[in-house]
């Protein structure tokens, strides 16, 4: 498996991976007419302006040379005072996960957020989310739960955190 920064050319294998994941993981949790009218092709013009920004860091991790994961992030976007870096989006193919991939992309993310000086990061995941422990076994602390209206309802989320980003790779 390899791990590097994304590039252009990574936006529909992006799109297609956050469609599958989001359809295979939070079928029952959002509402379904949501998880069916997402778009590979909308979703990939967002990625193209994202993988464009210079305010986010993006990395994918391969296998045979096919993407089979991605993660998004930089600075925290509700100006918090404790996390300063944010995971913005984690995804792995379903057949992919469990074999260290979520990992070495979390780690790759933090330690590039480490040569910015940003040493502290958060992410939030559906409350629901079958995954979501994930965070905990790579050193998170679970921080809170808040209620956010997603979808047309309103859905918990919990929020994890790192005070230092060094424990994930550790």
């Amino acid at each position: 498996m390899v791990i590097r920064p994304s590039q252009k050319d990574d936006a529909h294998s992006m799109s297609h991976i956050y469609v599958q994941t989001w359809r295979d993981t939070y079928l029952g949790i959002v509402p379904y007419g949501y998880l069916y009218s997402m778009s590979v092709s909308e979703l990939e013009q967002g990625f193209l302006k994202e993988l464009q920004s210079t305010h986010v860091i993006s990395y994918v991790a391969e296998d045979a040379g096919r993407v089979i994961g991605f993660i998004s992030g930089g600075y925290e976007r509700q100006s918090g005072h404790i996390y300063n870096g944010e995971i913005y989006a984690l995804y792995v193919l379903k057949n992919y996960q469990r074999q260290g991939a979520g990992t070495q992309l979390v780690s790759a993310l933090a330690k590039q957020l480490n040569r910015f000086g940003i040493y502290s990061m958060q992410v939030k995941v559906l409350e629901h989310n079958p995954y979501r422990r994930f965070y905990e076994k790579i050193n998170g602390i679970y921080l809170r739960r808040q209620r956010m209206p997603f979808a047309g309802e309103i859905l918990d989320v919990a929020a994890y955190g790192w005070v230092d980003t060094g424990l994930i790779y550790r």
